[in-house]
Formats: C-alpha cells, sequence, structure tokens
C-alpha cells in the first residue's frame, strides 16, 4: 500500500479500466483489487437473486435467469455466487458468448440447456433481455417450453417464479424511488459514500491524505472536497433523475461509476466537468441541464455585473466563504460567470452564513418536475379517502382537464369552456360537450412502481378509458399549454401522446346525442331524440 496515487486509486471506477467487467478470474489483494472491492454495493435484485438462488439449491431443479443489460452488474453478482453454489448449481455468465468460434450464443444456449436436461442439475444464465428474444425467436424448438416461459417474461416484465424457469429483471428493482416527494437512490448515495467519507476507514481516505499536498492534484483534491457536501451530492441525484425521466436514459452500476470517475478527474472544478458533457452517456445527458444555458432577467444581470466586475461585497463575502469552506484555491476568485452559476445551482442546499446564493434559487426551480413529483406520490398514495380525492381532483380540475380541452381547441380557441372541437367542414365546424371524469376506482387500484410515469385514470361520457401514462414531459407541456402556450416541433414526442388522447376523445365525442354546428359564428344546436327523431334550435 501507499505506491498510488489518488488519481489511480480512482481509476477503477473508469469503464476504461481493467477492473469495469468482472470476470470468473480470482481477484488478487493488491491496492487495486482492494479499491474494487470498496465500491461494490449490495443491491435489492442481489438480496432477491440470493434467496431464490437458495430456494433453486433447495428445489434441485429448474433454471434462474438473471435478467439484465450490459453493465448493470449481472457479471459481479453471478460471479460472486458462483464461487459459493457451484458444488450444487451450474452458472453460464454471459449468454453473448459461444463456446467456439463455430457455434453462435444462440447455438450455445441450445446446449446449456441440453446438458441441463441430461445432468437435471439446476441452472444459473446471465443474459441481456435481448439476447433472451433472440433466443425465443430463434432457439431450437426442442425447448419449446422454456421458450414459452421467455415470452411470458418478456410479455409482462416481471419477475417470474415456475417450475421451469425462473427470471430475475434487473428492471423490477430501480435506481431511483420517490418517497413522499423525495428522492431516494440509495445504490448511487451508498457507492458516493464508499469514494468520497470522510473516514479513516475509508479506502480511499489515504490516498487522498497523501495528495493534499501535491499541487499537481489541486483540482483533483478540490473536486474531492466539493463532493463529500451531502447537499451538493443530492443535487447531483436530482439531476441523475432527471436523466432518468425526462430523457429516459438507462442508468447501469457501470456508468454511475465511470461519471463519478470524470467529475473527480476532469480538468475542470467539479462544477464545469459535470455540466460539460463528455465520453460518459450519463454526462452527455446532463449536459442538457445545465443551468447555465437558463436566461432569464436575474441570471443575465448576474452574468453582466460578473463581467464587469460590478458585484458587490454581498458576492466577495460569498465567494471567500465558499473557497474557505471547499479549501479553492486562489485562482476560484477568476471564475466565469458561466461556473459559478452552476456552482449556486449544486450548492443551493448548502448551509451558508451569506445570504446571496439564495437569490438564485427561484430561477433554478423547475416547476414541472416538482408538480410530477407531488402527482406521482398523489397517484401512488391513493387509497380512496375523501381528502386524497380532494387532492388529486384539484390537479386534474386545473391541469389536466383544462389542458386536453385547450388542446383539442387549439383551432378554435373561443369556444365555451364546456365544449369540445370535433371537426371543420369549411368555415364551419362541429362541436359537442363532453363530460370527462376521474376513474377514481381505477386509480385506488392501480399500483405505480415506475417513476418514470404515473397513469391516468378517466371516463369519457362515463366509459372508462384504457389507462393514460403520463410522464414529466407531458406533465410539463400540459402544464405549459394551460399558461398559453402552444405546442411546436420541439414538443414532439410529448405532442404525440398528447394527440392520441385527444383524438380517442374526440372519437367519442362525434357520437355524442348532442352536437353544436357553428355557422357563421352562431351555434345550431343538433339533437338525437329518445323517439329517433333529429331536433334542431338556435336557427
Amino acid at each position: 500500500m501507499g505506491a498510488l496515487t489518488l488519481r489511480q486509486a480512482l481509476s477503477v471506477l473508469s469503464k476504461s479500466s481493467p477492473y469495469a467487467v468482472t470476470t470468473e478470474a480470482e481477484l488478487q489483494n493488491t491496492e487495486l483489487d482492494v479499491l474494487k472491492k470498496c465500491t461494490y454495493v449490495e443491491t435489492d435484485v442481489e438480496v432477491y437473486f440470493r434467496n431464490s438462488l437458495v430456494d433453486l439449491k433447495s428445489r434441485g431443479q429448474g433454471i434462474l435467469f438473471l435478467c439484465g443489460s450490459s453493465g448493470d452488474g449481472k457479471s459481479e453478482i453471478l460471479t460472486k455466487y458462483k464461487k459459493e453454489y457451484s458444488q450444487y448449481i451450474d452458472f453460464h455468465l454471459d449468454a453473448t458468448h459461444s463456446f467456439s468460434a463455430k457455434s453462435s450464443a444462440i447455438e450455445t444456449l441450445d446446449s446449456v440447456f441440453d446438458k441441463s436436461k441430461e445432468t437435471g442439475r439446476p441452472l444459473v444464465v446471465g443474459i441481456n433481455i435481448g439476447m433472451l428474444g433472440n433466443f425465443e425467436r430463434d432457439g431450437s424448438d426442442v425447448h419449446f417450453k422454456l421458450k414459452g416461459k421467455i415470452k411470458e417474461f418478456l410479455d409482462n416484465n416481471q419477475n417470474i417464479k415456475s417450475d421451469i424457469a425462473s427470471f430475475i429483471s434487473f428492471e423490477s428493482f430501480p435506481k431511483f424511488k420517490l418517497d413522499n416527494e423525495n428522492i431516494k437512490a440509495d445504490f448511487f448515495s451508498v457507492l458516493l459514500d464508499r469514494i468520497v467519507r470522510d473516514d479513516r476507514n475509508n479506502a480511499f481516505t489515504k490516498y487522498f491524505n497523501e495528495t493534499l499536498n501535491d499541487s499537481s492534484e489541486q483540482r483533483l483534491v478540490e473536486n474531492f472536497t466539493i463532493l463529500r457536501d451531502r447537499f451538493v451530492q443530492k443535487e447531483i441525484i436530482h439531476l441523475l433523475l432527471s436523466a432518468r425521466i425526462k430523457k429516459d436514459q438507462f442508468i447501469t452500476a457501470r456508468m454511475l461509476l465511470d461519471f463519478i470517475f470524470c467529475i473527480l478527474t476532469g480538468p475542470k472544478l467539479l462544477f464545469d466537468n459535470l455540466f460539460d458533457g463528455g465520453d460518459n452517456e450519463l454526462l452527455a445527458v446532463i449536459s442538457e441541464f445545465d443551468p447555465s444555458l437558463s436566461r432569464n432577467n436575474f441570471l443575465d444581470k448576474f452574468v453582466l455585473h460578473h463581467d464587469l466586475e460590478l458585484l458587490n461585497c454581498d458576492y466577495k463575502e460569498c465567494i471567500e466563504e465558499i473557497r474557505t469552506k471547499y479549501k479553492l484555491s486562489a485562482k476560484f476568485d477568476k471564475c466565469t460567470g458561466r461556473t459559478l452559476i452552476r456552482m449556486f445551482y449544486l450548492m443551493r442546499k448548502v448551509r451558508l452564513i451569506s445570504g446571496f446564493s439564495a437569490g438564485f434559487n427561484k430561477s433554478f426551480e423547475d416547476k414541472g418536475m416538482m408538480l410530477y413529483r407531488k402527482l406521482w406520490v398523489a397517484h401512488d398514495k391513493f387509497n380512496g379517502d375523501k381528502d386524497k380525492r380532494k387532492e388529486l381532483k384539484k390537479y386534474y380540475e386545473n391541469i389536466i382537464k383544462p389542458a386536453i380541452r385547450l388542446y383539442i381547441n387549439r383551432n378554435q380557441p373561443n369556444l365555451p369552456k364546456t365544449e369540445y372541437f370535433l371537426s371543420a367542414h369549411g368555415e364551419n365546424y362541429l362541436s359537442t360537450e363532453i363530460d370527462i371524469s376521474i376513474d377514481f376506482d381505477a386509480l385506488k387500484n392501480e399500483i405505480e412502481t415506475d417513476i418514470s410515469h404515473f397513469n391516468l385514470h378517466l371516463k369519457i361520457a362515463g366509459e372508462t378509458l384504457k389507462a393514460i401514462p403520463v410522464n414529466v414531459n407531458l406533465l410539463t407541456l400540459m402544464m405549459n399549454i394551460v399558461s398559453g402556450y402552444r405546442p411546436n416541433k420541439h414538443d414532439k414526442n410529448s405532442v404525440v401522446l398528447l394527440e392520441e388522447l385527444a383524438n380517442h376523445i374526440v372519437s367519442l365525442g362525434v357520437s355524442s346525442p348532442i352536437l353544436k354546428l357553428y355557422v357563421n359564428n352562431k351555434a345550431v344546436t343538433v339533437k338525437n331524440t329518445q323517439d329517433g327523431d333529429i331536433e334542431v334550435s338556435g336557427l
């Protein structure tokens, strides 16, 4: 121990490190091996897998699939438990590989399953979802029962247990959870703590302390110190959640390790390393949430005053407090306005004596995300109680239903609030009144598990609609429409969802017994009576 620098110690996190992928080769007790072990975090999926493994051993038959995507940690888990259970269970760690150059991965799987039938021994297979689908389609029909179970799993995407085969999906164990609007990311929080915690028992602390007086690594030491702040960590977790639910970014353990490596060892202060993009999928997405790209009067005025050196003593006191708190170099005083905006964004919850930074908080509010978290939790916690019905109804009546009506009526915005536009006929057009209500019974029975969306449950004229998934982008679009915004090409993905809903509502409205025909902006009401006649009024 002692030969490594902090930068070299952190290299075990990099995706280009030989430690990025765990193999069956035994780890040696080198410094890097010890550090690699320290970054291993037990997850909910591992606990579930371990319990399933115990069950598989006791049954003595069957196949257990651990399913996920590249980099999510399958090899870590499988390698760990193969050592303990290989006496009782066969393991096939990587289903994308073949046994020889002459056979494909599908043919190899056929052979593995053939052998499992012959020996009667239980089998564990680590497999990507894509390869599982390929085998279901192209694998030998000799394994038709197994392929049937695979299809059942792929169709439902839920963990399945059966005598023939059991499936555990990483997607069933999300890395982010919403609990009373608070974001929980236990895996990332524990992982960060393992790396930057200021504790002599932390393996990385030794290297950090030895690097403190190394002037060539001053920037790395500064970034390490900044990342130790729990409030900064929480803001980074918020950014990762935004990447997950706004951009549908899949996040793996390998990505997160490399992400931490990049923001710590990058060439700039952590605030800039985080938003400047880089050779990491998460950094590329997070760069789209760069607060320095926001435009409002307050931020523009700050940048202008900073560049002209017109900022007052409050600013200087705040900068000095931050510089002292994180032991930043004197060069920190020369940061650009862009870097400082990024810094104030990441430090908006940090407790500072100076109140200067608090002035930025309003500029950093993400109202769409704030409302989404409220509504997701409101749907998740809904149990039919009167107060919870009232709370949900408020959001439906003030945002969701008005947004749907305004979008449907976008070509006839002057229609009364109770009417919905159906179709145009030259300069004339049809509308009708549509009763949109909340299906509280369906809401009560809904189980929210995926934080990337919640489901709307509506009734149109008493007819129950299919559940409508709403993600944060669609909800933000609805908020903006209610505020007077007109969707454009940049809202393409969200508009598609809203358009589908609008078209379905209009299709139901066409069969309404009461229609209104507007001729020269005057309404003519056409009504189907119970005896089959048509009544016309308003002429």
